[in-house]
């Protein structure tokens, strides 16, 4: 499988019987329509060459472990980079270049930065195993259990990122700021979930912003009987007019199944192909890492390249309408909490101006409209010093 030989062109066939007679052995021949296939060994192949230009011979392919030694040679210093790159890749993710600590008390940073060093965590040391780091963990866990709740240690890429939770001991601490929960803008209330205070609307009343919905202030018939810190949560029904703008025309991208795999070395912001070359004018390439170092920015890649198909398209009022639909969702979803929902989108107005198609959409919104405000001594009902 791995024997050397060659692969001859003898390009005149009536040379063949020539060349029996010069003492060269052919272990295969093949013949094709205007020439001759002649394979031969290292031993035949020094024989045969010196005939090269009397009998029109080339080489036309050469086979086992000499393609290989012979392809070393061409590419050695291209092979020589990516090896060493390969170790500089793997030696770099083996070491710590920065620790940080999750922290703002200096003592709990101090404490845990000098056992860290004690145990061998600090910059430019190799990084530790899993097994140790979560052995170091509990040893300081339990030495500082007075002073530290909590410790995670994690490794992201080459640096140790601490999450720290200080031991926090009881105290009795009086609270003397009291507040009224309010609506964070105009809305019609859906559901009131108070756990202190007074609730002063109800589901489906329309409240303006910075109005109060549960009180501080308690009650019995006119007259104040406390003052309590009020806390809950409010949703609501709030509205929104989005426009979107989107050009008459624009560039359909489409990706093809025309892919080919290829090793891919990124060092910076650029990318080499490795042996193959791209053979596309327009492309998509996806990369799978299969070495890299956050903090050197080398990696070698398995890259997935695939064609792209440019063509232009126009947009209709239909599909225009359609895309204005999904964009204002996506955007207003982006800006709203996560718990969020729309209830209800309308076009109020599609048009086209100045060589682009305008859509407004109505938005219809379920969401948090929970707010607080503080009550100041002497504060009367009527007062509404809100804050958001």
């Amino acid at each position: 499988m791995f024997k050397s030989y060659y692969v001859l062109r003898l390009n005149n066939k009536k040379d063949l019987s020539k060349l029996f007679f010069k003492d060269i052995s052919f272990f295969k021949i093949k013949y094709k329509k205007e020439y001759v296939l002649l394979y031969v060994n290292k031993d035949n192949f020094n024989k045969i060459e010196k005939y090269f230009k009397i009998y029109n011979i080339d080489v036309y392919k050469i086979g086992g472990l000499l393609k290989y030694k012979l392809l070393l040679k061409k590419y050695n210093i291209f092979m020589i980079t990516v090896l060493l790159s390969l170790v500089m890749i793997y030696m770099f993710s083996k070491i710590t270049f920065d620790i940080k600590i999750m922290s703002n008390n200096k003592e709990i940073v101090n404490i845990i930065m000098k056992e860290l060093n004690d145990f061998g965590i600090k910059k430019y040391h190799f990084v530790k195993s899993f097994k140790e780091k979560e052995m170091i963990k509990k040893k300081i866990l339990n030495d500082y259990k007075d002073k530290i709740e909590w410790l995670e240690i994690d490794l992201v890429g080459s640096l140790y990122k601490v999450n720290v939770l200080e031991r926090v001991k009881d105290k009795n601490v009086k609270n003397d700021i009291k507040q009224n929960v309010v609506s964070s803008k105009n809305a019609i209330i859906r559901e009131i979930r108070a756990t202190s205070g007074e609730v002063v609307k109800k589901v489906y009343d329309y409240v303006n912003k910075g109005e109060v919905i549960i009180s501080g202030k308690i009650k019995k018939g006119e007259n104040i009987k406390g003052v309590v810190n009020a806390d809950g949560k409010v949703f609501g029904e709030t509205w929104y007019n989005v426009r979107v703008e989107l050009p008459l025309s624009y560039d359909d991208k489409k990706i093809t199944n025309n892919c080919y795999n290829s090793l891919t070395l990124s060092i910076f912001d650029k990318r080499l192909l490795i042996l193959k070359k791209i053979k596309f004018d327009y492309y998509d390439i996806s990369d799978t890492n299969i070495i890299t170092n956050n903090i050197i920015p080398l990696s070698l890649n398995k890259s997935r390249i695939c064609e792209v198909k440019n063509n232009k398209s126009f947009y209709t009022y239909d599909t225009a309408l359609n895309e204005a639909m999904r964009l204002s969702k996506e955007y207003l979803l982006k800006n709203l909490d996560k718990n969020s929902e729309i209830l209800l989108q309308k076009k109020l107005k599609l048009y086209e101006e100045n060589n682009i198609i305008v859509v407004e959409v109505f938005m219809k919104v379920y969401e948090d409209i929970t707010s607080y405000e503080e009550i100041k001594e002497g504060d009367s009902d009527a007062d509404n010093n809100f804050r958001d």
